[in-house]
């Protein structure tokens, strides 16, 4: 395939601004004198190249160029937009990531663009992998960071959890890795006992606590220790992530709601130990669901607590819905327990519509459309519907 038809309609819009260049792509784009000084006598050069090239409107553009006014030639600009399209970067994906960094299109192509989407490629990244990284962190193609990644690599030890890393939080990968990334690793994994799989998991949550200062991190932690979180457990990722965005007093409040709405200190230690993010539901929310779960649910305060994750699910989309069609399928005598109910919330949305709505769609037909209607928010068909959740 020739080089022309790799080419994006970026090109033809270079060659608008800048009308003496080839589209052949057999010379630099912008390498006539002529264009050139042009350019240098054009002082909104930076937003008409913005609009004519990249395919911002005018707002975005006077907004963008405020990083690039020092551009008074389309040389450098050109040959990035050249590379990037050339290896197949999408041109939504391009204008996104000008529209977040300008200065992306300062970028060197051989030092910096070059070497560090052929490292990815070799790690594995698909060229629509880094088309997204890039449009969400553009700054990782402005600097080289072919070091940071096999660094990065080493800390984590596998090609796939550092995807996880660069497709959900690429930002981490800036961070200095000897003063800050490396120490903080350090404590969670010695201090903290945390695999690096729940490492991942904290970037994924959290990225800016892995990118704070190791003392940070450190009183962060002991904040989690005082909801009752041991760091030895599954949720101390979740304990550090809540402390990290939610002030002490807020924290302090929300325990004192669990109170009021009847539950012992250690009844609430306990539910917080098992799922630290009961603490980032608003207050009035809580209470809608406990009640709704204890007296409408018949589910019991015991087993709240021994199941607290409950309290988590949406009560118009996940809770009453469900609730409606199990006292559907025990109003039918079909086999539902009441043992049944945490199973009921718990499962997954396939499982829980293969398992309790279509093997009685013949006993109730409309059943799955209307369970699908009510979790929607919309009013469903079924008389006994209407009749159950009145």
């Amino acid at each position: 395939m020739s080089v022309t038809m790799l080419m994006s309609p970026f090109l033809g819009r270079i060659h608008c601004l800048c009308p003496a260049l080839p589209l052949n792509g057999s010379a630099p784009l912008a390498s006539s004198k002529a264009s050139t000084q042009v350019s240098s006598q054009n002082p909104n050069f930076a937003v008409e190249y913005l609009v004519q090239s990249c395919g911002l409107s005018s707002g975005e553009a006077h907004r963008a160029s405020k990083h690039i006014q020092h551009l008074k030639s389309p040389d450098k600009p050109d040959a990035a937009l050249r590379f990037l399209t050339e290896i197949g970067i999408s041109e939504s994906d391009i204008r996104t990531a000008v529209l977040r960094d300008s200065r992306i299109l300062c970028s060197h192509v051989e030092n910096n663009m070059r070497p560090n989407i052929a490292h990815l490629k070799e790690l594995g990244f698909s060229i629509e992998d880094i088309s997204g990284i890039m449009s969400r962190y553009p700054i990782l193609l402005r600097f080289n960071i072919v070091e940071k990644l096999d660094s990065w690599l080493g800390v984590l030890g596998s090609v796939d959890y550092l995807s996880v890393v660069m497709k959900r939080q690429p930002g981490v990968i800036q961070s200095s890795f000897e003063n800050v990334t490396m120490p903080n690793v350090s404590f969670l994994q010695e201090q903290c006992g945390l695999s690096v799989r729940q490492i991942v998991q904290l970037i994924k949550t959290c990225p800016r606590l892995i990118k704070s200062k190791t003392e940070i991190l450190k009183m962060k932690a002991e904040e989690a220790d005082q909801l009752g979180v041991a760091r030895s457990s599954g949720t101390f990722v979740q304990a550090l992530t809540i402390v990290y965005f939610l002030s002490q007093d807020t924290i302090d409040s929300r325990l004192n709601n669990f109170r009021n709405l009847g539950l012992s200190h250690e009844e609430v230690a306990l539910m917080i130990s098992k799922a630290p993010y009961l603490l980032s539901k608003l207050e009035k929310e809580t209470g809608r669901t406990m009640e709704f779960l204890i007296n409408e649910a018949g589910c019991s305060k015991i087993d709240l607590v021994r199941n607290p994750s409950l309290l988590m699910y949406s009560l118009e989309k996940r809770l009453i819905p469900r609730c409606i069609v199990r006292k559907l399928l025990m109003s039918e005598g079909l086999p539902v327990s009441h043992s049944a109910l945490i199973s009921f919330m718990n499962k997954t949305e396939t499982c829980f519509v293969e398992k309790f709505i279509l093997p009685y769609e013949h006993v109730i037909p409309g059943l799955h459309q209307a369970y699908a209607d009510a979790s929607d928010g919309k009013i469903v068909e079924i008389e006994c519907f209407k009749r159950i959740s009145s």
